[in-house]
């Protein structure tokens, strides 16, 4: 043999073993941190044995002697299988990502180091209930024996990052329930927005922008506001790029939630349902487990870092939560004298509240600057790392403070405590009462047939019920009287019509008190409304297809003004005249597999853009649709009412509205052709609409999107309908992106949605009917990362056994804590 090919052969050869090599040990690496869910465990910190038993989908049922224990193995399997999201989680918190993320990301640990919810959570640690304080640190003593026992095979996103996870502290639990309230906090970003159109347009032009709700009080401009100086988007900007980084994309933050009682049940009792709509993740957002111990005997949904059922069962009652979308945070403008130490308010110059903090940068010095607080809170208008004090217009920006309910004392756990426990409707009022933010709609059950309501929420007590803008801080005629006492809550108990449903709609006429006015439109109440009344009786099975349902009532009442618009008007054009049939004969439902959905959809984003881009130039066009439920119910209010708007201001003539809806499904017809042929057999709505679950490291490189992300898969829906399938209406109207780009379809990609399914009948009390998106666990090698997408995208559920016996019988793993 020749001696080239000699050397060929054997370089061939070491070429095959380096890659098997290198794959062997990639392979090992990315396995290296598996949950291991058999075996047995002498450990430091429990007083005596806890078994933890999973089934097939790696559920497990936590038994313990005691409830301190039980708490432990929950801090352990969260570790186990969420380590790496819990820590990512209260870095955010703590303003600590520079540290393992480098330099882009100082703009956001300043805004977290300036809320000062890590220094809040220690200050407020010892003021706790004593159950709280030992529920949390043996949780955190879970969480920290896993840290112990897992290193150097820790999840291989620290490896990436290079850094190992800190020990837990109890106080990082409570930073997670914080987050939470932060991310469901959006009405603050409204105030913002509402103040600069008044700034830019005047009081009567903006007053138009402003959508109504029935029943809310009267929009009212303060004077004050005029005074007020540029007011800048720099915490919009920093608060949406953690918002991105972490996944909490979206802004239909809320939920669905109902139950009926035993009258209109086909078993007799009470059945509840729930799915609260938050952005998507890989992984899930939430973690479903059981605990079985001596005074705890609960099950349902927990957050990784959260020692509690956040929303799920016992043996005596279930409960279900949705946003409240309590207005609860207010910015002042404040007025700071030159030397930036003092100011102004009734009359006096007051010292301001000034301490340095330090951020630590990876690879880079240190980041030192100067947080400074007001009685209001603290400025907040100078978070972003490169903060100008001049607007684009050359004006100074305005100095705002923030007030926002998070940063006021509350007990979130020792209530959640109590709420796992309740055996009654009297216990559950009482737990409730411990809990503020974020403020929920708790619907509630009991084993007893009983049904009831409780508005759980710190609402501030305003001068105005009408607080959307910037108010003046130099007066005290603006500050926050007081809170709303929760005896004065809304609350119901078994309705005359024997059921109760929420979804982030004004739940309560004539409340004396301002609780919101970013209410979600009544697309989604409507609907479930509907299904509740058309027919005397329920069941599981039609509670599941309710919580897929994809008909929406806004598109339904949008689209008759479009076919009136149209009525004796003459059509040349073969496909416009297609899209109309279509529409006219569409049943509304937000199929995944029709093309009316897709033809509606982009009629809507042409009507938004023809109506407002003309007096709202693109950056501001862009943050006011941010928040999704405004430009739904402005232009529902627009039709309805009729509006200066529909003008274009570009143009001599003046436009009627029928001439805008005309053009804007033209300008849609126009758009779809140009993007996907002229052929609508291909303009089938899941083409186009699409979920991915997005793992925090996505968009590195597509092989290892494949590898990491859940997706992409075809869905129905949108923001209107029960199953709701929000897309951005941002990025729709971002310049910056090419969305005539004919591959660029991820401009609908379906944001948020379902984070979980719910359903619990009382006449069937040995089941329970749940479902995540993705699954349990948090690493992307495990089986369980995904084992439950399937099912979630089918509206398929897990029969979950609730007996004790049962569910340790049909457990496919045990797994024994000892006392060391």
């Amino acid at each position: 043999m020749n001696s080239w090919k000699k050397t060929l052969i054997g370089l061939t050869f070491v070429l095959i073993v380096a890659i098997a090599v290198i794959l062997i040990l990639g392979y090992k690496m990315l396995t290296k941190s598996l949950a291991d869910y058999d075996g047995e465990r002498s450990i430091a910190g429990i007083s005596a044995k806890v078994t933890i038993y999973s089934d097939k989908f790696g559920i497990p049922l936590i038994k313990s002697e005691n409830d301190e224990d039980a708490a432990f193995a929950l801090g352990y399997v969260h570790a186990q299988e969420r380590l790496f999201q819990m820590d990512i989680a209260r870095r955010a918190g703590e303003g600590k990502l520079s540290e393992v993320l480098g330099s882009k990301l100082i703009s956001i640990d300043k805004m977290f180091r300036t809320l000062g919810i890590f220094k809040n959570a220690k200050a407020n640690f010892p003021l706790l209930n004593d159950a709280s304080k030992r529920i949390l640190i043996a949780y955190s003593k879970g969480v920290n024996s896993f840290i112990k026992e897992a290193h150097g095979k820790y999840p291989v996103e620290f490896d990436i990052l290079g850094y190992d996870p800190e020990p837990w502290k109890p106080e990082h639990s409570m930073i997670i329930a914080k987050l939470m309230g932060w991310e469901l906090n959006i009405s603050w970003w409204t105030d913002i927005v509402y103040s600069q159109l008044v700034q830019k347009f005047g009081e009567q032009k903006a007053k138009e922008l402003i959508p109504d709700y029935l029943e809310n009080a009267p929009t009212i401009i303060p004077s004050e506001l005029k005074q007020v100086s540029s007011i800048s988007n720099d915490l919009i900007n920093v608060d949406r790029s953690y918002r991105n980084l972490i996944g909490l994309t979206g802004t239909h933050i809320g939920s669905n939630n109902w139950v009926v009682n035993g009258l209109k049940s086909a078993s007799g009792k009470p059945i509840i349902a729930n799915d609260p709509h938050l952005g998507f993740t890989a992984p899930a957002r939430w973690y479903f487990a059981m605990i079985r111990s001596k005074n705890w005997n609960a099950e349902g949904f927990t957050i990784a870092g959260l020692p509690s059922i956040v929303i799920g069962k016992n043996e005596n009652i279930a409960w279900a939560m949705t946003n409240v979308m309590a207005d609860d945070a207010d910015f002042f403008s404040e007025k700071i004298d030159s030397t930036g130490r003092i100011y102004f308010h009734d009359g006096n110059w007051k010292p301001l509240t000034i301490y340095k903090d330090t951020i630590k940068v990876k690879n880079e010095q240190d980041v030192v600057f100067e947080i400074k607080k007001t009685l209001h809170g603290p400025i907040i208008s100078d978070v972003h790392q490169f903060k100008n004090m001049y607007s684009k217009n050359g004006m100074v920006n305005a100095t705002l403070s923030l007030r926002w309910t998070g940063f006021e004392f509350s007990d979130e756990i020792y209530s959640s405590i109590l709420l796992n426990r309740a055996k009654n409707w009297e216990e559950f009022k009482e737990a409730l009462r411990y809990f503020t933010n974020p403020g929920q709609n708790f619907v509630y059950a009991d084993k007893n047939g009983n049904i009831g309501y409780v508005c759980a929420a710190k609402l501030p007590i305003r001068a105005t019920n009408s607080p959307t803008f910037v108010m003046d801080g130099t007066s005290s005629a603006n500050d926050w009287k007081g809170f709303v006492p929760y005896d004065e809550m809304p609350k119901l108990y078994n309705p005359p019509q024997n059921y109760i449903a929420s979804a982030n709609n004004k739940t309560v006429k004539n409340f004396p008190y301002h609780i919101s006015n970013i209410w979600e439109p009544s697309s989604r109440i409507e609907r479930i409304t509907e299904l509740l009344t058309s027919k005397t009786i329920h069941s599981v099975n039609d509670f599941e297809k309710y919580q897929m349902d994809f008909v929406s009532p806004y598109a339904k009442n949008l689209t008759r003004y479009l076919l009136d618009a149209f009525k004796g008007v003459k059509l040349k054009d073969k496909n416009l005249k297609l899209c109309l049939d279509l529409i006219g004969n569409w049943n509304y439902e937000i199929n995944a597999k029709s093309q009316a959905p897709t033809i509606y959809n982009f009629y809507l984003k042409n009507l938004i853009k023809n109506v407002l881009n003309d007096d709202l130039p693109d950056d501001i066009l862009k943050e006011y649709v941010f928040i999704a439920n405004v430009p739904y119910r402005k232009i529902n209010e627009m039709m309805e009412k009729g509006s200066s708007y529909f003008d274009d201001i570009r143009t001599p003539q003046i436009e009627t509205k029928d001439e805008i809806i005309r053009k804007s499904l033209s300008d849609a017809l126009s758009e779809l052709e140009t993007n996907y042929g002229t052929d609508l057999t291909s303009w089938q709505w899941g083409e186009i609409h699409k979920v991915v679950f997005k793992h925090m490291f996505h968009d590195q490189s597509s092989l290892l999107d494949k590898l990491i992300n859940v997706g992409p898969f075809e869905i129905g829906g949108d923001g209107t309908t029960i199953f709701n399938t929000e897309y951005s209406f941002s990025e729709l109207y971002d310049k910056q992106k090419n969305l005539t780009d004919p591959k660029r379809k991820e401009v609908f990609e379906n944001k948020l949605g379902p984070s979980m399914r719910y359903i619990y009948d009382f006449g069937d009390p040995d089941y329970l009917y749940m479902i995540l998106p993705t699954g349990e666990s948090g690493h992307f090698m495990n089986s369980h990362y995904k084992d439950m997408t399937e099912m979630w995208l089918k509206g398929k559920y897990i029969k979950l056994p609730l007996n004790e016996n049962e569910f340790i019988r049909n457990s496919n793993h045990s797994f024994t804590l000892l006392p060391n």
